[in-house]
């Protein structure tokens, strides 16, 4: 087999790799939004323009089916594409990268914009997130990295795509690291910062610079103005809080009653079908009136009527399963909410000068740090959208409350939900024993007895452990033996002696699926140091201390190993 190309790298050879993988995302994520205004200009885009009865028909109906025909081919052909986008990225970053696999990031970047084009009212970052790391580590896999480096390029990827979009690099490597890394480890960090850059550079050559959002420098001048950008605060931790916990019911009771995924799609699409008929702003990203009220456009009621419909359409959107992200519409709302408290500022204050399009920005980065509990990525988002320093500190407020806020009404954020749901805890720390399963620790080579064989003849086999599994003919647990049973039945002289007269019921049986952290746990608590690893009823495997041993070591010397490589960039 030939030789990989990284078991010599260089340091040349690396940053060319991650400019290269920055170039790539770049390119992806503009094709990928040119592909999500095709889509929209040619389905819900002309819906809206029609009148009468062609129009509310085809409002309604055009989400409705598009929602429904994507819940037949995404849960046939990439049921992972369907699923959570940003808790996929976390989730392969910090436990399994081949969750992010090519069936699925392709039927996701095809899916997504269909679904946005048909006015789903999500968003399409959260998906180009999973498309651009998983072309990440297409790249590294092309150029035949050790396989230890993959999961490094996940975040990689996440950076490239955000800043490709927004012509924000710097926004696009803290999203990286707050959202996905969840710790700022020096050498990937160093790596998302290349390609972060390489992204937004064909963002610049491609569309000029102008980013998707554009809105002016925001100015205020009066402190009492801080009372109005608290408000804003405070409202998006509210409802970003209440929106979350909503969610959760929502969906409990749409799979109650609409137990197929086509009948609970269809029906969301059915319902924000309706409501864009009234509030046709809220159909699809919506980047167009979110930069309107960013530039202080619009009035108290159309913005706070935005915001209510699309709060609501965007809970069942997702609850009904309708493929999109949540970035942009935290976006939407946060700019709807902030012009809504900024023109009915000054409706009420009429002489003072208040430019609603500052509470917009102000609102914008709060919503976003309410919903997606980054802070410092709200912030900076902000800032380089507008390149004006001039909002800060009502910024900084303004996000520091929302979040606190959110957290107190719902502690854990969207993307945590949707880990939970799927029954998958993420590690609350690095070590490798949180993300690796039984599957990949437990020794697989067994020493089985049978219950009808005798203690003498288990003597001649044995290979002193300190358990060995019982099974019955068909390889199903019926219990363990103990080596000190087999011990203490020679000493005694009771050779003769089967089996079955010594097996000990099992205290703790674990599954192949299960996390190796989990395991321990549960090893503690039943008061053991090993157990069989079962598979429906068979016994497919051992775990013991040294295959556990055995795992932190290796997945350290990984770790380190990935790291050092990209330490290579910064020194």
């Amino acid at each position: 087999m030939p030789e990989p190309l990284f078991a010599n790298v260089t340091r040349r050879f690396l940053l060319l790799m991650l400019i290269a993988t920055g170039l790539v995302c770049g390119f992806a994520a503009v094709a990928f939004h040119w592909f999500v205004d095709f889509m929209g200009f040619l389905l819900i885009d002309r819906a809206v323009e029609q009148t009468g009865i062609v129009r509310i028909l085809a409002v309604v109906l055009i989400p409705t089916l598009v929602a429904a025909g994507l819940a037949v081919v995404m849960g046939r052909f990439a049921p992972m594409a369907s699923g959570a986008n940003l808790a996929r990225v976390r989730r392969a970053y910090s436990q399994d990268p081949s969750i992010l696999d090519a069936r699925s990031v392709t039927a996701t970047a095809i899916g997504t914009p269909i679904s946005l084009g048909s006015g789903a009212p999500l968003g399409p970052e959260g998906p180009l997130v999973v498309i651009s790391s998983g072309i990440a580590m297409g790249v590294a896999r092309l150029l035949r990295v050790p396989k230890r480096m993959i999961r490094g390029m996940i975040p990689v990827g996440t950076a490239a795509g955000i800043a490709a979009i927004f012509n924000t690099p710097i926004t696009g490597v803290v999203f990286a690291m707050e959202e996905v890394m969840g710790s700022a480890s020096k050498g990937v960090l160093g790596g998302t910062i290349v390609a972060a850059v390489a992204a937004a550079v064909v963002e610049r050559m491609i569309l000029g610079g102008s980013p998707i959002l554009r809105a002016p420098s925001g100015t205020w001048s009066d402190p009492l103005e801080l009372v109005g950008f608290l408000v804003v605060g405070a409202t998006a931790g509210l409802v970003s809080g209440v929106a979350m916990r909503a969610l959760v019911k929502v969906r409990g009771s749409a799979r109650k009653h609409f137990r197929r995924p086509v009948l609970r799609a269809a029906a969301g699409g059915a319902v924000v079908g309706l409501i864009g008929l009234y509030v046709p702003s809220i159909l699809g990203v919506g980047y167009e009136t979110t930069s309107l009220f960013l530039r202080g456009g619009g009035s108290a009621s159309e913005a706070g009527l935005a915001f209510g419909a699309k709060v609501v359409a965007f809970v069942i959107a997702l609850s009904a399963g309708l493929i999109g992200g949540t970035f942009a519409p935290s976006l939407f709302l946060g700019a709807a909410l902030g012009a809504a408290v900024g023109h009915a500022a000054l409706l009420v204050f009429p002489g003072a000068n208040i430019y609603p399009g500052a509470y917009a920005l102000v609102g914008m980065g709060a919503f976003f740090a309410g919903l997606l509990r980054v802070p410092i990525a709200s912030v900076l988002i902000v800032f380089e959208v507008t390149g004006d320093y001039g909002l800060i500190l009502p910024l900084m407020l303004a996000v520091a409350v929302s979040i606190s806020i959110s957290r107190a009404i719902s502690p854990h954020t969207f993307t945590e939900k949707q880990m939970l749901e799927e029954g998958w805890r993420e590690p609350a720390a690095t070590d490798p024993l949180a993300r690796t399963s039984v599957a990949d620790a437990m020794s697989r080579e067994l020493v089985t007895v049978t219950a009808d064989t005798k203690l003498v003849d288990v003597a001649k086999v044995a290979e002193r452990h300190s358990l060995y599994p019982v099974v019955d003919q068909e390889g199903a647990l019926l219990g363990l033996l103990a080596g000190s049973s087999i011990a203490a039945a020679i000493r005694d002289g009771r050779t003769e002696e089967l089996v079955a007269s010594a097996i000990e019921a099992a205290k703790l049986v674990v599954a192949p699926s299960e996390l190796l952290l989990d395991v321990i746990r549960k090893m503690r608590d039943a008061g053991v140091d090993r157990a069989p690893v079962v598979e429906g009823r068979r016994v497919i495997g051992f775990l013991s201390p040294s295959d556990m041993i055995r795992v932190r070591l290796r997945s350290t010397g990984e770790d380190d190993t990935m790291e050092r490589h990209f330490d290579r960039l910064i020194g």
